[in-house]
Parts: structure tokens; C-alpha cells; sequence
């Protein structure tokens, strides 16, 4: 406490008995001046130089403060009640010099010289005046402006006293040590430990509370003395009864004639307001003054400690801790158990209070962080599910595209097979591809299934198929490790249910993939069995008994915890990623039900579940192998499923190429199809023609698909402003359908474009009434349009650089194929110098537009070489990888380049010059007709005029425009095929 901390036992005992004797002695001299300060002074010839009665009470008060000071000088006016009554209220003198050296002293108006002199002189001031009033006013009652001119004498006879002790309590107070400053309390807040410790400064420091509590009682005082001699007047009557009763004593001692005229006088006698009167009420003030200042510095004293400080301490903290920000409101608040109140009273009361607030509000704050750490790791979880989601979308067009691959030329087989064991050999194909396709799909998708948004969709199912595609998926399998694959199915089971087929499947598939793997040798059976629920449904039951490793019983636990693989090292040659399980569990708990899993380590295991499932037909199933060759022969061959000449579509997207397929995939459909290659000519073509449908490409430079759509719906001279709206896109990822339906599309298909898929989504959106139905037994003996395609293949042969079986494959024929090369052709040299423009611009996001359409038309050409390059620099751009897309870009434009050669046999072998000439007139008209054509929107016929002009030389003056209008044309660039024809 005080910094006595830092110094040994003995001089803090030293101190103290330093202090202790040093007031003993103060206090002594200070009743002895106020007994016999009459006789304190120096004089020569009768006349006073210096007095020095008030320096006990300087020293006191500068050293111990007001309220010791005050203390012993109330004790000393006590005693001059007692021995020197008539002169007690000049004890005021000491009074103000007291106060004087103990505030300013407190205050630290000793810490310089100029301050140390304004103090002297203050104290000189009040204490001649005051000691003017007491020694020549009051004692002469005159109270005349000639009695000023006796200050000066005061002046003089207190300067030398009150300077000298002021300019010593400055050097005591700044040059001695800090050791020697402690025996004193005022001394002390000069060490260089109170001036530091904030602290104990703000403990002993006085309050706002404890000024005006001091104020109001010395106010009161001085009232009460101001009233007392008011009141003088008013008890002046008892004053001369007191004066009568008190002369009726004398009357018995036979002084009868003059007592009695003393009576009389006294009882004619009248208030006067005359100096004596005023010398009263002057003395009464000081007299009241003398004994309620050292009350009010008692009770100010009382109030700093015990209400003033308490209420400080918690309004500094209330002030500090309402200016915290929220990161520093916990620090602060730890504060609130630092301050000590034990008043007893509502103080206390108001503390306690406080501190259960402010922990409440530690309480809110901590818990509203917690919830903002949670809000930063749910962004950090859903960044991480975008990116593994935008990943997912990137990688989908490679894992999907061998699976359609396959799927595509097994439906070649089917449409152009007529016999019976290829076209199941081709159906079993078909329904293993699909559930391969459904499984790759549902890993995809994984992210929705762990959100929580993966939904059962129950359909009506042949349950004979589901048990066929079961078989062939695990067949080979079980066939090449000479296991024996046995299939136990309940003769009894209804044949037609409703459920979500693609979901049980996948969960029996991966089951039976398990065991497979995991069994050595023995066998895999597959037990299907029901049970009635009601009178509409039945309990599914699947059960898969393998004989193979068996799993020990304390790794069940880790059967279901994704990524996560048993006996890792033991099992590490067995592909897998661990993830099989754990959708299976999920999915079975979508659909009210769970796996039972029974194994004996070495021995074998038993899965199964039951799955309830609403009955379509109770006719049962019977033999299933049976029943499923029934169901193919009820399949039917494949054909365009309706025509719509009436129908009028728009497709948009910036590749010209994959305008053509989709001209080409809806050719036998006779739908109407106008073409646009931005979002731009979108918008003038809806302004002229209504569409039945809109086709919308996403990846779109300058205005992609989403900005076209709003845009569509904005405008007000739209005239198919009420038609659907497909979004076209190449992500299929978890969650694509979702995110266009809530951009406002109408649905969405993805790319490459699948032919049945897309006339399916016609049906649905195109009128009713401009949906034909097809003729099916006319399309069953209709094969007068087949024709011999052997020149064709010829000259596809031709073609260099690209995957011809691949080509064919994503364009679905070679004659869409040929059209496609003879597209590509066309725009090389433009999009060549598009690319190159944008490189040089900086351009990147145009860049990146230009480079992704070109990878989607190289891979429908079958230029897998040139569709990778442009994947990877497609890549660069959307990491904006400036030094990789300049150094990566001269290879990819020489070899894109390069593909003017390449496909150049597209256009045939025949010379130029074999072809006849077609004169100007005629190559005149039939701009003119291509003009008037592409004025009405009809690409199509226009197109046709341009293949009629193909098989003609053209004359040497119209070559530049017929070179311009081909390009222009292939571009779909309808303005500038107006301007220049």
C-alpha cells in the first residue's frame, strides 16, 4: 500500500513514528496558539513586525491534509472555549489558513513555483482580511471603509510567515526523496508511486457526491449563521426578560431605587441595529463556521469514502465499459469483480446488480460469438461444399461422357437390331449403363445427400427389370473370380410396385458390389422376398449373404463412416473409396428403413433390409427371368416420338456448331427452329416473332444465359414473353436443376444434348395443340429414307486430326456430322482472331467464353487434341493465369489453325475449275432471294441456297462477296448478311 512495499520493515516503522510525533508536536503547538497566539508575535516599540500564531496550523495543513488538520483544530478551538472564551471567534483566522494550506497543498499546487506563490498569496489575502474583520472590525464595531486601510499592517505582519513555510513545503514537496515523504498523507500523492499508480489515485480522489454534500453543509451553515442574527430581532424581547430576571436578585440586597430604575430601563430599551449588533451576527457566522467546517470535512470525508468512492469506482466502470467496443466489452467486464463494496446499503445493492448485469452481458456477448465462429466455419463448410461442388460440375462432362458414350451406341444397336438375343444382349446394355449412369450421378451428387436435400421420388417400377440389372451389374464380376452368384427371388412378389426403384437399386448394388469384392471364394446370393403391409403396399425384403472375410465386430462401427475403409492394409488391393456404405445408410433412413448387418469375421455376412413399397399390379411376379423377356418383347423400337410443323422454337447459344446439332437431333420432328448466337439478337428476335420455347445457352459472351432471361422478362415488347424457358449447360452437378429454376428458368437440360431427353422436354412445354402424334406402324415400315451413305463415309475418312467414332458419336449421325465439320470449318480463321484479340486486350473473361466454346465444338468434331488444349487454357482463364494463357496460346492457335487443311476434304474433291460457272444474273437473284428469306428469319431455305451455290464456280468479280457471305452465314450474322447482299 503506498509503495511502502519496496522498503524493509524498519524504515516503514521509522516513517510512521516520524509522522506520529511530528503531529503529536503540530498539535500541541496549534491549541497552545490558540490558547496564547495573542503573544506569537515579534514587535518593536509597541509595534507588531511578524507573527507566527498561524504557523502551527500552515504546517498541519500542508502536510496532513483537511481532515486531520481540521480535527485538531477543532480540538483547539474546544480548548479556546474554554480558556479564551471572549476571543474564540478568532480561531476563524487559524480556519482559513488551514483550509488554505491543505487543499492547495492536496491538489498539488506545491509541484511548481508559480503555483507555490499564487497559494502564499491567496493565504496571505484571506488571512489578513480575515484577521482585519476579527481583531479591527469586530472588537471597535465600526464598520468604516477608513478600517482598510489597516490590511496592509496584516499584510506585512503575516508575508514573511505564510511565504517562507509555502516556498519550503515546494522543495520539500519536489526535491527530497520519496522515502523521506511518506511519514506525511499530502506528502505522499507527491511520490513518483502515487503520480504513476492510477489506481490508488482514482480510489483517494474526490467525488462529485462528497463536493456537494460538503457544499450543502457549509451553504447550510453560513444560512444558519445569516438567520441567527436576523432571529435577533425577533428574541431581542426574551433577551431584555432574561436581563429583568436576572436583575431581581439584586433587588433583595436593598438596593431597591436604583435596581428599579435599572428594570425600567431595560424594559424601555429597543433592537438597534448598530455595529454591536452587526459585531454579533458576525461572530455567530464565525462561531458557526468554526465548528461546521471541520463537520463538513468529517462528513465529506465520510461521504468520499463510503458513498462518493463507491459510486466513482462503478461510474468509471460504467463509463469504460459502455465505451468498449464488443471485442474489448469481455475485458472490461472482468473489472466489475475487482471493485469491493461492502456498504450494507443500497450501494451495494446497485453494485452486486451491475456485476450480475455486466456477467449477463459477458454471457450474450460470448455466446453471440460463438455463434459468429460458427457462422464463419458454416462459410468456410460452405465455400469448401461450392468448390467441391464446382469441382463436381467441372469433372462431370469427363465421367459422363464415356458412360453416354457407351449408352449411345447401344441404342444405335437397339433402333437398327431386329433380333431377339442381340436386342436383349443390347437391353441388358442399356438398363446396366443407365444404373452405372445413376450411380455415378448419385457420387456426384454426394454433397446433397450430406445437406440434407436428396429426395425419394417414388415411380411405378417393373420389379423383374430391377432384379435383371441387379444380376448384370455383378455377373461378370462374380463369373471372373469363380464365384457362385445365386438369385433367390419370391415367386410371389407383385409385379408392378411404386417406390424409387433408382434409390433401392442403389443401395442392393452397392451391397452386392461388396460382397463381391470382398469374397474370395464361395458364393454371393441375393434372397428378394414381401410381406403384406395392407391392402395397398408390401415390405420389400433384400438380403445379400456372401462367404467371404467377414468384418470383426469393433469395425461395424466404422461400416458407415464415409472414406473410410476396414482392414485398410489387408484390403488394399481392392478398389473402393469407403463411400458405398455410408450412402447406403442415408438412403435407407430417407426412405424409413435400416440396414442389419450380421458377420462372423472369416466366415461370411448377412445384410439386409425391408422397404415398403405401394403396390402398382398384385399379379406376381412367377418366374422373374420369364417375365423379363416378356418385357422386352413389350419394348418398343425406337422413333421420334411426335412432330410439330406448326411449332416454332428459338435456340441460343454462341456456338454454331452446337446449332446445328440441335437443328440436327429435331430434323425428323419438323419443328420450326430459328438460331441466335447471343443474348443480344435474342432480344430482336423476340420482338418479331412469338416462340413456342426458348432454348438458352448459359456460357455466353458479353450477356450470358442468365442475364438474356431477365432481360426477356423485362421487356415489354416481348412477344414470347409467356414462353418457356430451358437453360442449356454443361454443369450437372448436385444441385444444377435447382439453381436454374431459382434464376427463373423453366427447367434445363444439359450438354451434349441428348435427342430422347430433349423430345421429351418438348412434349412437355410446346401447346398441345401443335404435338402430333406419330404414326407408329407408317414409321415401322418406313425405310424408303435409308439410303447408302458410303460416298459420305468416304469423305469423313478423309478428315484429319480428328476421333471420326467419337464425332459420330456426339453429333448422333454422320450426316449432322458432316454439317458440324463444314461449320467448324467456316469459322476457324474468325474465331482464330477473336482468341488472339482477346489475349492482346486482356480480355479475360471474353477469353474464357470464346476458349470453353471452342473445347465443346472441338469434342463434337472429334479434335480431342485440340477440345484438351482449349479445356486447359479454358482453366487458366478462369484462374486468370495471364503467363500461362500467353505462353499456351500461339500452340493452340497454330494448331486450331492448322485444321484448315485438315477438314478440308469436307468440301469435296472436285476441282474449282471443273464446276460449271454460274452466270451474275443468277448469282445476283439468288442473293436477292437469300436476302428476302433471311429478312422472314428463314435460315434453313437461305442455307439451302448457299449448298445449291456450292456445287457452281463462281465468277471471279463476286468471289470476295460470296467468301463474305459464306462466313457470314456459318456465323448466323443476320445484320451483316442484310447489309452486304
Amino acid at each position: 500500500m503506498l509503495g511502502f512495499e519496496k522498503y524493509k520493515k524498519s524504515s516503514v516503522i521509522i516513517a510512521t513514528l516520524v509522522g506520529t510525533v511530528t503531529f503529536i508536536m503540530l498539535a500541541l503547538c496549534c491549541i497552545y496558539s490558540a490558547v496564547y497566539g495573542a503573544n506569537m508575535h515579534i514587535s518593536t516599540g509597541g509595534v507588531v513586525i511578524i507573527t507566527f500564531f498561524i504557523l502551527p496550523y500552515l504546517i498541519l495543513g500542508g502536510l496532513y491534509g483537511y481532515l486531520i488538520s481540521l480535527i485538531v483544530f477543532f480540538i483547539s478551538f474546544i480548548c479556546a472555549l474554554i480558556f479564551n472564551t471572549s476571543d474564540a471567534y478568532k480561531m476563524s483566522i487559524f480556519l482559513v489558513a488551514t483550509l488554505s494550506f491543505s487543499l492547495f497543498g492536496q491538489y498539488f499546487w506545491f509541484a511548481t513555483k508559480k503555483k507555490t506563490a499564487i497559494v502564499a498569496l491567496v493565504t496571505l489575502v484571506a488571512t489578513s482580511f480575515t484577521e482585519l474583520l476579527c481583531i479591527s472590525v469586530i472588537e471597535s464595531n465600526e464598520y468604516a471603509l477608513y478600517q482598510m486601510k489597516n490590511v496592509g499592517t496584516y499584510f506585512v505582519r503575516d508575508v514573511l510567515v505564510i511565504f517562507i513555510a509555502a516556498f519550503l513545503f515546494h522543495i520539500y514537496y519536489t526535491k527530497a526523496p520519496d522515502s523521506w515523504k511518506y511519514p506525511f498523507p499530502i506528502a505522499v500523492a507527491y511520490t513518483g508511486y502515487y503520480q504513476n499508480d492510477k489506481e490508488l489515485s482514482r480510489q483517494l480522489r474526490k467525488t462529485k457526491v462528497s463536493y456537494k454534500i460538503t457544499a450543502i453543509i457549509i451553504g447550510m451553515e453560513l444560512l444558519l449563521g445569516i438567520f441567527v442574527g436576523i432571529f435577533m430581532v425577533v428574541l431581542f424581547p426574551d433577551i431584555k426578560d432574561m436581563f429583568v430576571a436576572g436583575i431581581n436578585p439584586l433587588a433583595n440586597s436593598g438596593s431597591e431605587v436604583s435596581i428599579e430604575e435599572m428594570r425600567q430601563h431595560i424594559e424601555r430599551m429597543n433592537y438597534i441595529f448598530s455595529g454591536n449588533a452587526i459585531s454579533y451576527d458576525i461572530k455567530m457566522v464565525l462561531l458557526i463556521m468554526c465548528v461546521g467546517v471541520p463537520v463538513a470535512a468529517i462528513a465529506n470525508f465520510y461521504t468520499k469514502t463510503t458513498i462518493g468512492a463507491p459510486l466513482g469506482n462503478m461510474s468509471d466502470f460504467m463509463l469504460e465499459y459502455a465505451q468498449a467496443d464488443d471485442e474489448k466489452k469481455l475485458e472490461v467486464g472482468q473489472k466489475v469483480d475487482d471493485i469491493c463494496i461492502k456498504t450494507h446499503d443500497e450501494i451495494q445493492v446497485v453494485h452486486e446488480s451491475i456485476q450480475a448485469t455486466v456477467h449477463a452481458i459477458e454471457e450474450y456477448i460470448a455466446h453471440i460469438n460463438e455463434e459468429h465462429e460458427l457462422e464463419k466455419e458454416l462459410e468456410v463448410a460452405q465455400k469448401a461444399s461450392e468448390a467441391k461442388s464446382s469441382f463436381l460440375s467441372n469433372m462431370s462432362h469427363e465421367i459422363r461422357t464415356p458412360i453416354n458414350a457407351v449408352l449411345g451406341l447401344n441404342e444405335m444397336i437397339i433402333r437398327e437390331s431386329h433380333e431377339e438375343q442381340i436386342l436383349e444382349y443390347a437391353t441388358s446394355v442399356k438398363s446396366a449403363g443407365n444404373s452405372l449412369l445413376g450411380i455415378v450421378n448419385d457420387i456426384l451428387d454426394f454433397s446433397k445427400i450430406e445437406a440434407g436435400k436428396m429426395d425419394i421420388l417414388p415411380v411405378e417400377y417393373n420389379i423383374s427389370s430391377t432384379i435383371n440389372d441387379l444380376l448384370n451389374l455383378v455377373a461378370v464380376k462374380a463369373e471372373d473370380k469363380g464365384l457362385a452368384l445365386n438369385f433367390n427371388i419370391d415367386e410371389t412378389i407383385p409385379q408392378k410396385l411404386i417406390g424409387d426403384e433408382v434409390r433401392i437399386k442403389q443401395c442392393v448394388t452397392n451391397i452386392l458390389t461388396n460382397a463381391v469384392k470382398y469374397t474370395e471364394k464361395g458364393s454371393v446370393d441375393l434372397n428378394v422376398s414381401c410381406r403384406k403391409a395392407d391392402e395397398d403396399s408390401i415390405y420389400l425384403r433384400f438380403e445379400i449373404v456372401d462367404t467371404g472375410i467377414g468384418i470383426k465386430e469393433e469395425d461395424l462401427e466404422k461400416l458407415y463412416s464415409p472414406f473410410e475403409r476396414i482392414e485398410e492394409i489387408r484390403n488394399r488391393s481392392i478398389e473402393g473409396t469407403g463411400l458405398g456404405m455410408s450412402i447406403v445408410k442415408k438412403l435407407l433412413a430417407l426412405m424409413d428403413t435400416r440396414l442389419e448387418v450380421k458377420s462372423v469375421y472369416g466366415e461370411g455376412s448377412n445384410f439386409s433390409f425391408e422397404v415398403k413399397q405401394q403396390v402398382a399390379s398384385w399379379e406376381e411376379l412367377g418366374d422373374f427371368r420369364e417375365r423379363y423377356k416378356e418385357f422386352l418383347g413389350s419394348q418398343k423400337k425406337y422413333s421420334e416420338s411426335f412432330v410439330a410443323p406448326d411449332a416454332l422454337i428459338l435456340i441460343v447459344d454462341d456456338t454454331p456448331i452446337n446449332l446445328t446439332v440441335v437443328k440436327g437431333l429435331l430434323k425428323k420432328t419438323k419443328i420450326q427452329v430459328d438460331t441466335a448466337e447471343s443474348g443480344f439478337e435474342t432480344l430482336e428476335l423476340v420482338k418479331k416473332k412469338r416462340y413456342d420455347a426458348i432454348f438458352i445457352d448459359h456460357r455466353m459472351p458479353e450477356m450470358d444465359g442468365i442475364q438474356t432471361l431477365k432481360a426477356l422478362k423485362e421487356m415489354e415488347d416481348n412477344l414470347s414473353k409467356d414462353a418457356p424457358c430451358i437453360a442449356l449447360t454443361a454443369n450437372a452437378g448436385a444441385g444444377a436443376r435447382e439453381e436454374y429454376i431459382a434464376e427463373g428458368f423453366n427447367d434445363y437440360l444439359s450438354k451434349p444434348v441428348n435427342g430422347e431427353l430433349l423430345e421429351q422436354m418438348l412434349i412437355e412445354y410446346l401447346p398441345k395443340e401443335k404435338v402430333l402424334e406419330v404414326d407408329t406402324a407408317v414409321l415401322a415400315d418406313g425405310n424408303g429414307e435409308e439410303t447408302s451413305d458410303s460416298a459420305q463415309k468416304d469423305v469423313l475418312r478423309l478428315l484429319q486430326g480428328i476421333d471420326l467414332h467419337e464425332a459420330e458419336k456426339n453429333c448422333g449421325s454422320r450426316e449432322v456430322l458432316k454439317n458440324v465439320v463444314k461449320e467448324f470449318l467456316t469459322t476457324i480463321d474468325t474465331k482464330a482472331e477473336q482468341i488472339e484479340g482477346f489475349v492482346s486486350e486482356g480480355d479475360w473473361r471474353n477469353y474464357t467464353v470464346t476458349v470453353h466454346a471452342l473445347k465443346s465444338s472441338a469434342r463434337l468434331i472429334g479434335a480431342m487434341e485440340l477440345s484438351g488444349m482449349a479445356a486447359h487454357l479454358e482453366d487458366c482463364g478462369n484462374k486468370e493465369d495471364e503467363k500461362e494463357i500467353r505462353e499456351k496460346t500461339p500452340e493452340l492457335l497454330e494448331l486450331f489453325r492448322s485444321y484448315n487443311e485438315k477438314l478440308s476434304a469436307i468440301n469435296g474433291n472436285v476441282s474449282e475449275d471443273e464446276l460449271p460457272e454460274i452466270g451474275p444474273d443468277e448469282l445476283e437473284s439468288a442473293f436477292g432471294d437469300m436476302k428476302e428469306l433471311l429478312e422472314a428469319y428463314d435460315f434453313d431455305t437461305a442455307d439451302g441456297i448457299m449448298e445449291m451455290l456450292s456445287d457452281y464456280r463462281i465468277p471471279e468479280e463476286y468471289k470476295e462477296k460470296y467468301e463474305k457471305v459464306k462466313t457470314l452465314m456459318s456465323a448466323v450474322d443476320r445484320d451483316e448478311l442484310l447489309k452486304i447482299l
